[in-house]
């Protein structure tokens, strides 16, 4: 396409415009992504400018389907992907933030330092993270941030990095495990995490890692075999689960019927399915003290705060009072919005696929 073509075929969208600025901006926006990939640096300009005015006058609606079209392309006009990314509106900002390679470090970085956590989450689950952006991540973010980034094996994170998460880790399973299974953990961070854990996350962290387990017996020589909550260690018939849930339709009424009748094997099997992870991972999540994936997982799938209630109770033993973590996981779960947990669940399920794809390589 020539430049004076370019500009003949914007001063005709222009020209032809609305009083509605959504609609304009949807014209530019298709007749850029016709050749995206082909342009000259200063046909970029062009659409740059024109973009990054538009979108000033547009709703969020309209920028976050500008933002979702502008995500995947490297080569993205830069002004308007800045704009985007730094939007208040995590509708906005989160499919920028989470995946366009247009982004510079220190756009990401004045992105920690003025936006809130949901910024900062959808950042954490890019596909490469910097030192320096991890390192403003880990000084802004919650646990949620620095579980995701922990987790995120594209994330580079510097030695005083892992010793500020080893810190927040300190009584925190689930955060524990996340910094803990980096394969790139200094020594010395790993052992402090270690000599702090609970027994659970060092069983956790032998299981995925075997070679931890010579580690952990020179860092706590006599330290006694795993005591883990009696119910990690029943043996559930998840098969003959699969069979007596295959012909029904997985709802959340059928879900808390499954809990409420302690119908544990298709209840954990059930929201296996519904979530995409496996009846092992949900057992080991559902089944111990609960953390935050409890919370993101039943967000996720859009359970309501009743089935998260009724299926904790359906762990306990009668009589048994329930636990600080039940009412920890109902303030994550209230606070948490349904669109940021399913980001987080389909980036776990993406972890998970990468790492079983890694391992049948080797």
């Amino acid at each position: 396409m020539q430049p004076s073509n370019l500009v003949s075929d914007i001063e005709k969208a222009i020209s032809s415009r609305s009083a509605d600025a959504s609609a304009l901006l949807h014209r530019i926006t298709d007749l850029f992504l016709l050749s995206v990939g082909h342009y000259s640096a200063a046909q970029l300009d062009l659409y740059d400018e024109v973009l990054n005015s538009l979108i000033a006058k547009v709703e969020v609606a309209a920028r976050a389907i500008l933002a979702q079209q502008l995500a995947p392309i490297d080569d993205a006009p830069t002004t308007t992907v800045r704009s985007l990314a730094l939007d208040p509106a995590i509708e906005v900002a989160e499919p920028i933030l989470s995946q366009s390679n247009a982004l510079s470090d220190e756009t990401l970085s004045q992105c920690i330092h003025t936006n809130g956590q949901e910024h900062l989450l959808a950042i954490a689950t890019r596909k490469k993270v910097s030192e320096s952006v991890s390192d403003a991540l880990i000084a802004k973010g919650d646990r949620q941030v620095l579980g995701t980034l922990a987790s995120n094996p594209g994330a580079i994170i510097s030695d005083p990095g892992f010793g500020v998460l080893v810190q927040q880790s300190d009584g925190d399973d689930w955060l524990s495990e996340c910094v803990g299974g980096r394969d790139d953990i200094p020594e010395q961070h790993l052992h402090a995490l270690l000599s702090k854990a609970s027994d659970v996350v060092r069983q956790k962290l032998i299981s995925a890692n075997p070679e931890l387990s010579e580690t952990i017996q020179k860092i706590l020589p006599q330290q006694s075999p795993s005591n883990t909550h009696k119910d990690s260690e029943r043996l559930y018939d998840f098969k003959g689960a699969e069979i007596a849930i295959g012909s029904l339709e997985l709802t959340e009424a059928v879900v808390t019927g499954f809990a409420k009748e302690k119908k544990l094997a298709e209840l954990i099997v059930a929201i296996a399915q519904l979530s995409g992870l496996s009846a092992d991972e949900i057992q080991r999540l559902f089944m111990e003290s609960w953390t935050s994936p409890v919370a993101v997982i039943l967000k996720a799938i859009g359970f309501h705060l009743s089935a998260l209630e009724t299926i904790y109770r359906s762990r306990l033993a009668d009589g048994e009072a329930v636990h600080n973590d039940l009412i920890n996981t109902k303030a994550e779960f209230i606070a948490l919005r349904r669109p940021t947990a399913e980001r987080i669940l389909r980036f776990f399920c993406a972890r998970r696929a990468a790492k079983i794809s890694n391992l049948s390589l080797n």
